[in-house]
């Protein structure tokens, strides 16, 4: 099975064939191109998990089964975290009053502040695993010493327990995934995450479930017990997941040296992106803590103290983790796609808001369970989706130091300034202060929702940044969000990155040192000595093309190499269509070469961006597609053969997802083998709300694509064409003759004076 895997894989990554010659002296780029692939298919093999029969190539088989053990490591450590914090909250309210209730949650949240900072400084001095089980041997000796405490001295054992769930919570979870991180390369992470995900939302629902049987049963002393048994078998099970980790296939690159604290809190305090950040988890800790109060305020008055309390909190961790896990499976991704970051962000406080209106209209137990719900099961699902996006813009090194300080530290303040909120109200207001908590939570979140649409323009702008000075590289392929596919597609379309500072040399080539001076000025950076190279009227030397092409990233200077580049391009295609092919290239060069490409009507520059259609980027194949498209129309001498058009449609269709820009690069493939103008009047009709149109287009399209191709379109377009017995020439008619009333629904929705938005 492993064999024929490993078979597949690799046909599924075909190695791009060439027509191009040889070059005297050495072998051509794309035979390296092929090599490389063919390692890189070898590598993801050693890290993937074997395809079962019959599969899709989504659906993954660990031959080792370090899926399963983790998916398993996953479930008892979140059923131990809804464990502990439902008997935390039981044996705390049992013992204490909850007037006591934000003087310890602010004593954790300080005491786990320290804690997070110990355990960060201990991940870098060692791996992963092996700080995973120190933390989780630690945590398992110190339960099972609080179990004999909280039969002898409940009172200590209360605040003892409630500092434990608080300083191994966070560290725990941010261990664990540390490891999986660790455990799987990024190809197979895509697609082994969401499954470890499920593992520990099943793990949430059964601790909670487990938890809520256990309270009638053992009682709230006992649960430290249970709560120990799950600590070990999740370091039994990560334990074993650590035993089959194989080195990586190929070596990887030395890990940069980390900053120390002072340096994160300095890139935190001068950039206003990640200041919004943090204010935003410290908005959200601060909400989460004084609405742990209004619900356990409401709950100490209608339940008994003891096994009560602890199947009360079960139950209510165990409702949450189910609509949370509901939710994120049926709405996130919808929610990121129609409302973007912003938007999605915006849904939690918004919801909150509107909630507190019901719990101060109408007191009492269930609308504060309600209110506290509905904060818990939307920042789970929809806020943490939008959340973890936010940090796409980042550089890694931003990203690395910062994170931990923004996701935790941030989340820690948070905690302590509530605690201290609920504190201050309690002393000053006795009698209301379920009410002025409340009100004040209402306040916070409509900051929160006018936080968001900040974060949402630092967001588009920071990452259009990082995308056009290149230390930030995303796939369109795999983009989720709405506001990320917008800011992808503006940064590609009009790249203005910022320029590399002067003096920064180039990347030499051996042909170079044939023309010294000019070299040396090509490599200088300095647009003042490089101009007039590139803007005379000679052409370049070829010696010096492979210093040029490099220039393709520099905005500066990108037009002047165009235009150079394009004079002496008949003469080194061969040398363009090895850059082009290069996946360790510059991304943004490869993705602009075509632009030089497509003014070198000859069959070597078609072969070359032919052979670029199977590339792994988008961005490569798109902008390699819509050079091909203007070589068809220049050359007709160009030989485009029509399989190929088709065949490299159904590979866009097999291996890519729905998107706007995705079905453009379709349908300019399936102008390479069909008729360009009426497949453009066809998506346009398609895209129009006129139901005749768009029925006219979708049987257009089954009637001139092969079976293969309309089979992976169509769900695509989102519905199968009604047959209405036209012929092809009549529906080819009808939609050219459509081209008419789509330009004067265009003109129809432009403003007055103006040109249409």
């Amino acid at each position: 099975m492993v064999g024929a895997a490993r078979e597949k894989l690799i046909l599924s990554h075909p190695v791009p064939r060439t027509k191009l010659p040889l070059r005297r002296g050495r072998e051509p780029l794309y035979s390296a191109t092929r090599r490389r692939a063919r390692a890189v298919a070898a590598t993801r093999m050693a890290g993937l998990a074997a395809l079962a029969p019959g599969s899709g190539p989504d659906r993954l088989v660990s031959p080792d089964g370090s899926v399963a053990r983790a998916c398993l490591a996953a479930a008892l450590l979140v059923a131990q975290q809804v464990a502990a914090k439902a008997t935390r909250d039981a044996l705390f309210l049992s013992t204490y009053p909850v007037t006591a209730l934000p003087l310890a949650a602010g004593l954790a949240a300080a005491v786990s502040l320290a804690g997070v900072l110990a355990f960060s400084r201990g991940m870098g001095r060692s791996s992963p695993p092996v700080m995973m089980r120190r933390v989780l041997v630690a945590s398992g000796v110190l339960l099972a010493a609080e179990w004999p405490l909280a039969v002898a001295a409940p009172r200590i054992a209360a605040i003892v327990v409630y500092l434990h769930v608080g300083v191994f919570g966070a560290t725990l979870v941010s261990g664990f995934w540390s490891v999986v991180n660790e455990r799987f390369d990024p190809y197979t992470a895509r697609h082994v995450v969401g499954r470890i995900g499920t593992g520990a939302s099943l793990g949430g629902v059964l601790g909670g479930l487990l938890t809520w049987r256990a309270a009638s049963v053992v009682g709230v002393p006992n649960m430290l017990l249970a709560m120990a048994a799950l600590t070990i078998g999740c370091l039994v099970a990560l334990g074993s997941m650590h035993r089959t980790m194989r080195p990586p296939a190929v070596p990887p690159a030395a890990a940069p040296v980390t900053a120390g604290l002072g340096h994160a809190l300095r890139l935190i305090g001068r950039e206003t992106y990640l200041r919004h950040l943090a204010t935003l988890v410290g908005l959200c800790a601060l909400t989460e803590a004084m609405l742990d109060y209004v619900l356990s305020a409401a709950v100490t008055t209608r339940l008994t103290r003891g096994a009560p309390l602890m199947s009360f909190f079960a139950l209510y961790h165990t409702g949450v983790g189910i609509l949370a896990l509901g939710l994120q499976t049926a709405l996130a991704r919808r929610s990121l796609e129609r409302l973007g970051l912003g938007g999605t962000l915006a849904v939690q406080p918004a919801a909150v808001g509107l909630a507190c209106g019901l719990a101060a209209a109408v007191p009492g137990l269930w609308p504060s369970l309600v209110l506290r719900g509905t904060q818990g099961v939307l920042r789970n699902s929809l806020f943490r989706s939008a959340y973890e996006l936010l940090y796409t813009p980042l550089a890694p090194e931003r990203k690395r130091p910062t994170k931990a300080l923004l996701d935790v530290g941030a989340d820690r303040i948070g905690t302590i300034a509530g605690s201290a909120v609920t504190m201050i109200i309690l002393w000053a207001y006795p009698a209301r202060v379920t009410l002025a908590l409340i009100v004040l939570v209402a306040g916070l979140a409509a900051a929160a929702v006018v936080l968001t649409r900040r974060l949402q323009k630092g967001y588009v702008r920071a990452l259009a940044e990082s995308l056009r000075a290149g230390t930030v590289h995303l796939d369109p392929v795999d983009v989720v969000d709405q506001t990320t596919r917008a800011t992808l597609a503006d940064a590609d379309a009009d790249p203005r990155r910022p320029a590399p500072a002067a003096g920064e040399p180039l990347p030499s080539d051996p042909g170079a040192d044939t023309w010294p001076d000019a070299a040396a000025a090509l490599r200088s950076r300095d647009p003042a000595r490089i101009r007039p190279l590139l803007a005379g009227e000679a052409a370049l030397a070829p010696e010096l093309v492979s210093l040029v092409v490099p220039l393709l990233a520099d905005d500066r200077l990108f037009t002047e190499a165009v235009t150079a580049l394009r004079r002496v391009a008949s003469r080194c295609t061969g040398q363009l269509v090895d850059v082009l092919l290069d996946p360790q290239r510059d991304p943004v060069v490869r993705r602009r070469v075509p632009r030089v490409l497509k003014a070198v009507p000859t069959q070597r520059a078609a072969d070359g961006l032919l052979t670029a259609l199977r590339d792994e980027r988008f961005d490569v194949r798109y902008r390699s597609a819509q050079a091909l498209l203007r070589l068809r129309e220049q050359a007709r001498s160009v030989l485009i053969p029509v399989p190929d058009g088709f065949a490299a449609a159904e590979r866009e269709l097999a291996q890519a997802r729905s998107t706007p820009r995705g079905l453009d690069h379709v349908f300019a493939l399936l102008s390479l083998s069909l008729p360009g103008e009426p497949l453009r009047v066809a998506l346009r009709a398609w895209r129009t709300r006129d139901p005749s149109l768009r029925g006219t287009a979708l049987e257009y399209l089954e009637n001139v694509l092969p079976p293969a191709v309309w089979a992976g379109l169509w769900p695509w377009l989102g519905a199968r064409p009604t047959a209405t017995g036209r012929t092809l020439d009549e529906m080819r008619d009808d939609l050219l003759r459509s081209t008419a009333s789509l330009v004067e629904a265009r003109r129809s929705r432009r403003p007055a004076g103006g040109r249409a938005e």
